[in-house]
C-alpha cells in the first residue's frame, strides 16, 4: 500500500493491524484530565478550593479552611483574598492587607470583630468572587491567621492549592 500524501510505501501485515487495534482499544473511551490538588497546608491550616479546577472571570470561588493544629486559631476575614500570577513558577502575592474586605480604614479592632475562631479540626466555609476582568493564569486563596488580639500569628498566609482562570472556562 502507498500513502497518498507521502508517496511512501506502507507495510501492513495482519500482525501490525492486530497490534494497532489492541493499542487503540487499550486506551479506553474515557479521557481524564490531569489531577491536581486544590488543597494545601501551611502553618497547620488546610485551605481547599471546593469545586472546579478551572474558573472564569466573575465566578464565585468556594473554599474551606480547616484547623489542623492542636490549638484554636483565628481566621482573619478582612485580608483573605484570591491571588494570581501568569506563570507557574512566578511568586504569588503574600501581602497582609485588612482593608481588602473590611474597609479603607480597617484596623486591629476590625480584624478582631470579623475574625473566626476555629477549634482543632474545625472547618469554616467561605467564598470570594473573581473580578470580571481577572487575567488568565494560576490562582490560589490566601488566608491569614491572627492571634486572639488580632496580630499576625505567622509571617505567611495559609494557602489553597492552585486553580486556573480562563476567560472561557465555562
Amino acid at each position: 500500500m502507498v500513502d497518498p500524501l507521502l508517496g511512501a510505501r506502507i507495510y501492513s501485515t495482519p500482525l501490525i493491524r492486530a497490534l494497532a487495534v489492541a493499542v487503540v482499544t487499550a486506551c479506553g473511551s474515557e479521557i481524564t484530565e490531569p489531577t491536581k490538588s486544590l488543597c494545601a497546608t501551611r502553618n497547620g491550616v488546610e485551605v481547599c478550593v471546593v469545586g472546579a479546577a478551572q474558573y472564569s472571570p466573575g465566578d464565585l470561588v468556594r473554599f474551606t479552611v480547616r484547623n489542623m493544629t492542636g490549638a484554636s486559631i483565628y481566621k482573619d476575614n478582612c485580608s483573605t483574598k484570591l491571588v494570581g500570577n501568569t506563570g507557574g513558577d512566578d511568586a504569588f502575592d503574600e501581602v497582609f492587607d485588612p482593608t481588602l474586605r473590611c474597609g479603607s480604614n480597617a484596623g486591629v479592632q476590625d480584624i478582631v470583630a470579623n475574625m473566626i475562631e476555629l477549634a482543632p479540626s474545625e472547618e469554616n466555609s467561605d467564598s470570594l468572587q473573581l473580578v470580571s476582568f481577572a487575567f488568565q493564569g494560576y490562582y490560589r486563596v490566601n488566608v491569614w491567621i491572627v492571634d486572639a488580639d488580632g496580630a499576625l500569628a505567622f509571617n505567611t498566609p495559609a494557602i489553597s492549592g492552585i486553580f486556573d482562570v480562563f476567560p472561557s472556562a465555562n
